[in-house]
């Protein structure tokens, strides 16, 4: 039965009460609407799209775990800039030693000549064992040590920052000095090997550096991908809101109209009395 089939009474204002159940439903939709606009989410609640809800919240765990990845990725990237910084001085030291060793090599040098050289040749051997036990991260020696670098959510997923051992011993340098023509023509053959020696490990950690920026890019690439198909699905649609807002508005204030209508029904019926 329509509403306008309805009998004039007193005790039940059905117009009213219908005016009143869509009144109410239209402030509910205006107060999503407004909701939705104020967080700039179109999913608030779980009755609101529940499958989408749980889709989103899986996808920004991934963009955090990969967020969290690219954090280490570059925090391997830091430990092995400090072990090349100090392989770069490491190969400073090498080249003042050849410079040293070449001179005192020559027949030209007189002994006394020889121990100042040495003396100074031993200092650049303690400078490269001091490189060597010194040069730490978080506590932790980097050369000699091996740092996992998780860079993805998967166990397989890890990149080895390992450093070769740097010390006079480790580049072949143990027990050289310059004390003699024939003995500072030893160590500087030495000093060759072990510029070689450094230059390979630098080679190394510059393939560990490559490695992990590419894992850097790649994490970056895939975390806007999945941001971005997060947004599709969880992300407020501003323009289609506004038109709901702008209509839901029209209709409350057209309903607050009607009600007022409606309730003087009741109050007409008494002029028949």
């Amino acid at each position: 039965m329509c509403s306008s089939d309805l009998m004039a009474s007193i005790l039940n204002n059905i117009g009213s009460l219908q005016n009143n159940r869509q009144l109410g439903n239209t402030n509910r939709n205006l107060n999503n609407v407004l909701n939705r606009l104020s967080t700039g989410s179109r999913i608030n609640n779980a009755f609101e799209d529940a499958a989408g809800l749980q889709i989103s919240n899986n996808l920004r765990a991934d963009v955090r775990i990969l967020g969290t990845a690219r954090q280490n990725a570059n925090t391997g990237v830091a430990i092995a800039n400090i072990a090349d910084g100090s392989l770069n001085q490491a190969s400073d030291l090498l080249s003042r030693a050849a410079e040293i060793a070449t001179q005192a090599a020559s027949g030209t040098t007189s002994d006394s000549g020889r121990e100042a050289l040495n003396s100074e040749f031993q200092e650049i051997l303690g400078q490269l064992d001091s490189l060597g036990a010194n040069t730490n991260f978080d506590g932790e020696s980097v050369f000699g040590g091996n740092f996992a670098v998780r860079v993805g959510e998967e166990s397989t997923q890890s990149v080895d920052v390992n450093v070769d051992n740097l010390s006079s011993g480790d580049v072949g340098l143990g027990g050289a000095d310059l004390l003699s023509a024939g003995g500072a023509d030893a160590a500087l053959s030495a000093i060759t090997g072990a510029v070689e020696s450094v230059s390979a490990s630098r080679g190394k950690i510059g393939a560990i550096q490559s490695r992990l920026q590419s894992s850097i890019d790649a994490i970056s690439v895939q975390q806007e991908n999945i941001q971005a198909a997060e947004s599709q699905i969880r992300d407020a649609d501003v323009a289609t809101e506004v038109v709901n807002l702008t209509k839901l508005q029209i209709l409350s204030r057209s309903g607050a109209s009607a009600a007022a209508q409606s309730n003087l029904a009741a109050k007409n019926v008494l002029s028949l009395l």
